[in-house]
């Protein structure tokens, strides 16, 4: 967490938002007065998006940082995991999960989940991926090969994926096991796509609160950054990524 808690005015600026479509398909048609306990609610973003359309949003992340930023925004937030957090006898008619479920333990949580969950209501993990163009994709992984040592771990070089044959993901080890959704049934999983422009610069800012950049060494990192930021200088300073957002869902009987 304490990366987290150390980017979080970085993270809350850089990191896209959720479709329109994603928000609706979540609240359904009556959202004003839904109760929803956002789940690894980071700064806030997703929950922002739903109070907006009348929930009433409750926020649950263990970044005292990333919490802090949500609070400024409106978003009351609890400071506790999710799986042994106290409900305090609270039920909701959502708990949501924006790119947070995977750093969970999937068995208990959706076992959680269904404790706080009201009959009818559903638990909704949601993901977005993207990718540059290939091309640009070709490039900045040539420029990752150039300043890192051979040695290093591999790194993601889009958002959540490298590169356009890495889609669609599969969110299978995390939400697909019977006994994740024991008590509750699985509805059809959905994609959103989507795309957003980015300049060389907000890309930089952007890649800066992926843990996998945030943790190299200050030096390499910098390095790193002035090779993608060439590169992506010689595509003409600005590119258009093509995002997909996943949708994984249930509802509790």
């Amino acid at each position: 967490m304490k990366l987290y808690d150390q980017m979080a005015e970085q993270y809350d600026r850089s990191r896209p938002s959720y479709p329109d479509d994603v928000i609706d398909e979540i609240l359904g048609d009556v959202s004003e007065e839904l109760s929803v306990l956002d789940v690894g609610s980071g700064t806030g973003i997703a929950s922002r998006q739903m109070k907006s359309r009348g929930a009433d949003v409750i926020g649950l992340d263990m970044s005292t940082g990333m919490s802090a930023v949500a609070e400024q925004h409106g978003i009351v937030t609890e400071l506790a995991p999710f799986e042994t957090w106290d409900s305090a006898g609270r039920t909701f008619d959502r708990v949501t999960c924006a790119q947070a479920w995977h750093w969970m333990d999937p068995f208990s949580s959706a076992l959680k989940a269904a404790s706080v969950i009201r009959p009818g209501g559903r638990l909704c993990l949601f993901w977005s991926a993207g990718h540059h163009p290939d091309d640009l994709a070709d490039a900045l992984a040539a420029a990752y090969e150039r300043v890192l040592p051979a040695d290093s771990p591999k790194m993601t070089l889009g958002y959540a994926v490298s590169r356009s044959s890495d889609l669609p993901l599969d969110f299978s080890v995390v939400t697909g096991s019977p006994r994740a959704f024991a008590h509750m049934v699985e509805e059809p999983a959905r994609s959103f796509p989507w795309s957003a422009t980015y300049t060389r610069d907000q890309w930089i800012d952007e890649l800066g609160t992926h843990t996998d950049h945030a943790a190299l060494p200050a030096d390499v990192r910098q390095n790193l950054f002035d090779e993608i930021g060439g590169t992506i200088d010689r595509f003409g300073g600005a590119f258009s990524m093509t995002f997909s957002t996943y949708l994984m869902s249930a509802t509790l009987l």
